[in-house]
């Protein structure tokens, strides 16, 4: 395997989506788990430090590489002063296939591999033809069987499966189906000692002083502390090896072989689209399908609900001028100011109608009109529809790359925080306070997202050195404002370099002394940089 200069070639591996840009001297492409853990081992022996990448989509700087380039030109030279990025990006295989003990098919994957790979091999139902046997009978008899899929569902079709264990991404369905973790049934994880652990769910779990590890050895740490404004590497009793390590972001390991549990495809998707001439109309609607959810029986066929604000209406609007994709989608009347995005999933299309049809009469008494949405029953409608949420931040990151042109110190400065919604009247109050925050501070924004998870995505774009200070205050006026409400500060998209900072302000002592030890025992020589209050 090549340890190749970063640069000049490889320089748009300095950076992910949150365009924050790092430093590093070498980059490695390893091709299966031995390879990651000779490159482990060769940082160890070089004295680098190491950056664990995948496809790069992450929006918290987590794949952004932190080490300082030492511009010497050769490995022997760089020793004990450079950095080395090692991408999973040619780890992109499906591995092998078979059935748990219930008779549920389980998908073994490489690391590297993306969303949209895993969905196209899933749908050709054709397994490769170096899988063992029984392998291939497997996945022949889940094929026939009906199709099957991931159900995590991030709205970055290139995101890779080994960045979305990383962050433990959720995504918009996670409304019905959870986060990556509970998808996740094993793991084939490398160590900072360049070890390969094999780890099944449910083999090692945490008791109340720690956890037994597949080396023989034992991670020691209190587990009765409470999480916090943060679910990163929080040990719990009962908690199992794989949950633990998802959402690590690569500072404890590397995830290099995933399997993961399928779900069989439902018959039916369907999807609406609400319009509203006013936001608070659309609050109202969001607070009625709480109270809905919370006592229908028809809500078992809910699987995702997003909200946008006028500003992101706005956006799509203008996008659709200029992006080919969003030119698909109808034009949306100008007069709308926010929008309710809805799908639903099941086998019979009677229960889904019966689910539209509660929901509509809670849209009328809201204000809204029939005439006032989109309506999808087909699976390329349905994707359609899905490009409002993938090009909101699309189009917020074009607009982020322009900024950064007249104010270089300017990444990504955007919150997934997660607060509290045990009542229905608390999705309307967080909204409104990220509004009239972002206009008494004179800043454009963005608001949208899992409205009745209280997981808003807000944007900010400043467009000078001023603004860019008071985006940031407002970021730590809004953290502080959702720690003391006992919410979540890293909801969904991770804690990454971008995050550090604001999220061991608002850690207590104990919970950073207990990631500081447990990062201690899981790298103690550092390697992969270790979890710093400091930005880059």
């Amino acid at each position: 395997m090549e340890y190749e200069p970063i640069l000049p070639g490889y320089k748009s591996y300095l950076r992910d989506e949150s365009r924050l840009e790092g430093q590093a001297d070498f980059i490695a492409f390893p091709r299966d788990t031995n390879q990651m853990a000779e490159a482990v081992r060769k940082a160890i022996a070089m004295g680098w430090s190491l950056t664990i990448q995948g496809a790069r989509t992450g929006i918290a700087g987590g794949a952004v590489p932190g080490g300082h380039t030492s511009k010497k030109a050769t490995l022997a030279e760089s020793a004990s002063t450079g950095s080395l990025v090692l991408s999973s990006e040619k780890m992109a295989l499906p591995l092998g296939c078979r059935f748990d003990a219930e008779g549920r098919p389980v998908l073994r994957v490489q690391a590297g591999i993306n969303l949209e790979v895993l969905n196209g091999f899933l749908n050709r139902g054709i397994p490769p033809e170096d899988w063992t046997s029984e392998s291939k009978k497997c996945f022949e008899d889940m094929a026939r069987q009906g199709r099957y899929r991931f159900t995590p569902n991030p709205t970055e079709s290139s995101a890779s499966l080994g960045g979305i264990f990383a962050c433990n991404a959720k995504g918009p369905n996670s409304l019905r189906f959870g986060e990556t973790s509970s998808h996740t049934e094993a793991i084939t994880w490398v160590n900072s000692g360049g070890q390969i652990w094999e780890i099944p769910g449910n083999r090692y779990r945490f008791d109340k002083d720690g956890c037994s590890l597949p080396d023989g050895s034992r991670l020691n740490v209190d587990t009765s502390l409470a999480r916090g404004v943060s679910p990163l590497l929080q040990p719990l009793p009962e908690l199992d090896l794989v949950n633990f390590l998802a959402g690590s972001e690569g500072l404890a390991g590397i995830v290099t072989e995933l399997e993961l549990r399928l779900q069989p495809l439902p018959e039916h998707s369907w999807a609406v689209v609400y319009f509203f001439k006013s936001g608070q109309a659309a609050l109202d609607f969001a607070q009625a399908l709480s109270h809905w959810r919370a006592n229908s029986p028809a809500c078992a066929f809910l699987s995702s609900v997003e909200y946008y604000d006028s500003a992101s209406l706005d956006l799509v609007r203008q996008g659709a001028k200029i992006v080919t994709a969003l030119g698909q989608l109808p034009s949306i009347n100008e007069q709308f100011q926010a929008a309710i995005h809805v799908e639903f999933e099941g086998d019979n299309a009677g229960d889904i109608e019966s689910a539209l049809l509660e929901q509509l009469e809670l849209f009328s008494k809201a204000g809204g009109e029939e005439d006032n949405t989109w309506a999808a029953a087909s699976k390329g409608e349905v994707d359609k529809y899905r490009l409002l949420r993938h090009g909101v931040p699309e189009l917020i990151n074009t607009e982020v790359d322009r900024i950064r042109q007249k104010l270089p110190r300017f990444h990504k400065c955007a919150a997934d925080f997660m607060v509290p919604t045990e009542h229905a009247a608390q999705i309307a109050a967080w909204e409104n306070r990220y509004h009239r925050d972002m206009a008494e501070a004179g800043l454009r924004g963005f608001v949208f997202g899992h409205i009745l998870e209280g997981r808003l995505h807000v944007n900010l774009l400043p467009e000078s050195e001023t603004e860019l200070d008071r985006c940031r205050e407002l970021l730590n006026a809004w953290a502080s404002s959702v720690s003391e409400a006992g919410g979540i500060l890293t909801a969904e998209n991770g804690t990454g370099k971008i995050k550090r900072p604001l999220v061991s302000r608002f850690l207590s002592a104990e919970r950073l002394e207990q990631i500081r030890a447990i990062l201690d025992q899981l790298d103690p020589r550092g390697l992969f940089g270790g979890f710093s209050g400091t930005a880059l």
